[in-house]
């Protein structure tokens, strides 16, 4: 289940801060169905659960979370949550908390920003981060404000990430549109292409692409990505409470 929240949550980011309205508020949920081949094997979920005063900044509380379908739990239970608290003006995460339980396999982590002495303070520690840095979950978040008019085809972005103590930039290519059929109808996309590093959650970094919705949501759509054993689809399946419609295409 990591492989999504890393991918969905850190994977089309640019770096060009716009300061028109935010596509997302208070109360947008969407909920993603996980696929291995044709088998559903897991959950997902975000939810911007509410706005928050805190050290004198405007924010939003948002939550992701994961799980595997249940007849899964069997082999290989996960349930993650991942938070992020991000300041509506800079775009900035405050805090970050994620909690991890994959098999026998657990990890709790809080990172504190304090972006002004370019530093972050987790539960046992504080380490140097560069300007603008982002956590996995508001990367995301950022992504969804970007202009579509400044990306460039021919050249990738980057931006600074936080995750798992360690500073790393994400590459990210714009490969252009695609129209997808949903069972809403058909929606005009925007494809990126994330480079995640090699070792970290994947063998190969370039084995992925997501598909956002090109109009005022900028809405994660669909995730794909390749594994030595098959591939992994993320798929959105309900949502709630968006600021904008999804723009179908009528035929």
């Amino acid at each position: 289940m990591k492989w999504f929240f890393c991918i969905a949550f850190c994977g089309i980011v640019n770096i060009v801060f716009s300061q028109f309205e935010l596509p997302y508020s208070e109360g947008e949920y969407v909920s993603y169905k996980i696929y291995f081949g044709p088998i559903n094997v897991g959950f997902a979920e975000l939810e911007v659960t509410d706005a928050l005063e805190l050290n004198n900044k405007k924010t939003l509380h948002i939550i992701g979370k994961g799980r595997t379908a249940i007849f899964f739990d069997w082999f290989f239970k996960v349930r993650d949550i991942y938070e992020t608290v991000i300041d509506t003006k800079t775009l900035l995460p405050v805090l970050f908390k994620r909690s991890v339980k994959e098999g026998g396999y657990s990890i709790n982590q809080r990172y504190e920003f304090y972006h002004n002495k370019n530093k972050v303070v987790t539960q046992d520690s504080s380490f140097f981060i560069p300007v603008n840095t982002q956590d996995m979950l508001s990367a995301f978040f950022l992504a969804r404000t970007f202009r579509k008019k400044d990306i460039n085809k021919k050249e990738p972005f980057y931006i600074p990430i936080f995750m798992d103590n360690e500073n790393y930039n994400l590459e990210i290519k714009y490969l252009g549109d695609q129209i997808v059929r949903t069972k809403w109808g058909n929606v005009k996309c925007m494809v990126f292409q994330p480079k995640m590093q090699e070792g970290r959650v994947f063998q190969d970094g370039e084995q992925m692409k997501i598909w956002i919705t090109d109009d005022k949501n900028h809405l994660l759509l669909r995730v794909e990505t390749k594994i030595w054993a098959g591939k992994i689809t993320a798929v959105l399946q309900a949502y709630k409470e968006l600021k904008n419609e999804i723009s179908i295409i009528r035929e």
